[in-house]
């Protein structure tokens, strides 16, 4: 699939959008109290991984351009 710069640099801004909202609910759940449960550091790691499957993308995306 052969995108233009523009339509790149449209999915690129969309990554980031996600990656901070991904950014913010990590933070959200490190704040609810002074020792992350169980349950909140598997969503943590969960959350973390997608960020790192967005930051992939978007690396991809600038090396194409």
């Amino acid at each position: 699939m052969n995108l233009t710069n523009q339509q790149k640099a449209a999915l690129y801004d969309e990554g980031i959008r996600r990656y901070n909202r991904l950014d913010e609910q990590i933070r959200e759940l490190r704040s609810k109290s002074f020792e992350v449960s169980d349950e909140d550091e598997r969503k943590i790691r969960f959350l973390e991984g997608k960020k790192k499957e967005i930051f992939n993308r978007t690396q991809t995306l600038l090396n194409n351009l």
